[in-house]
């Protein structure tokens, strides 16, 4: 049942938190239950997955930092190991395209019908380099670190992606990853 998610970096609670998905599915297809800490009155609650709210690559842990994700119970289903191999092998295949170097993985969310590392590469953007930051040549949404890249220099070439995008297509592209001060 996680078979889409074989490559995908990060924590399950990361991946529940923001709803993570690849080839069609998300975490909402396979959450049960998660178990939060609800800070604001130091209780611990069990939320159901509907009432996880969870969205594109959104979820209520997204708007409510109160709730910090303790465990999930996960639904999933037994199937044939080989088969299983087989489909995680061929979304590993898929990945080949990442980059190979530090990334914070995908920056935007895909607008409706169109994938946003497409709309940036046709912006000409691919291989762009600001300080040690570089939109990825292999995959226009990944901003990959050079060495020693700093935040600023990340924050230009989103920027940067945002403007000439909407400048060209009309499209504004939305974050997928989370800034935090």
């Amino acid at each position: 049942g996680l078979e889409w998610a074989a490559g995908i970096p990060g924590t399950v609670a990361g991946a529940i938190w923001g709803n993570a998905g690849a080839f069609g599915k998300s975490m909402k297809d396979v959450v049960k239950t998660v178990e939060v800490l609800d800070v604001k009155n130091n209780k611990i609650k069990k939320l159901k997955n509907r009432e996880c709210k969870f969205g594109y690559r959104n979820s209520i842990f997204k708007k409510n930092p109160n709730l910090i994700i303790l465990s999930a119970q996960l639904k999933l289903k037994k199937g044939d190991k080989n088969k299983i191999k087989e489909k995680m092998q061929e979304f590993m295949g898929h990945r080949k395209r990442h980059p190979k170097f530090p990334s914070a993985g995908s920056i935007f969310k895909n607008p409706k019908n169109i994938k946003a590392r497409e709309l940036i590469e046709k912006c000409g953007l691919a291989g762009k380099i600001i300080g040690q930051a570089q939109i990825a040549k292999e995959h226009g949404n990944f901003i990959i670190n050079l060495g020693d890249a700093r935040a600023k220099d990340v924050l230009k070439l989103i920027n940067l992606a945002k403007r000439k995008v909407k400048n060209k297509f009309g499209i504004k592209l939305e974050e997928e990853i989370q800034k935090i001060s």
